[in-house]
């Protein structure tokens, strides 16, 4: 049917839609990132990350903390966000999202 296809729309999109909104919710706000400046150590930072979206990525971590720990584990969470989205995309997006990888 020619003209109704937004009716179609939560059908295949729905899905992605609600996931991106979710992370949009996720962002750190300019709140946290006044009080993660005012963070001394590490350890610091870790906790402060506990209490937003980004608490679990760290909660494995028994060793001294270091910049390249929490670089990898913030790439590795974007990854696995990236793929589960990629992975339940519909044509184009799917198409879209594999030229980015």
């Amino acid at each position: 049917m020619p003209g109704y296809s937004e009716f179609y729309f939560n059908v295949d999109h729905g899905y992605l839609e609600g996931l991106v909104r979710g992370f949009k919710a996720g962002i750190l706000t300019s709140a946290d990132y006044v009080n993660l400046a005012q963070c001394e150590t590490l350890e610091d930072l870790k906790l402060h990350l506990q209490t937003t979206d980004y608490g679990n990525f760290l909660a494995n971590e028994t060793g001294p903390l270091t910049i390249s720990t929490i670089d990898d584990k913030l790439k590795e969470k974007l990854l696995t966000e990236f793929h589960y989205f990629r992975n339940h995309a519909f044509e184009p997006l799917a198409t879209f999202l594999n030229f980015i990888t």
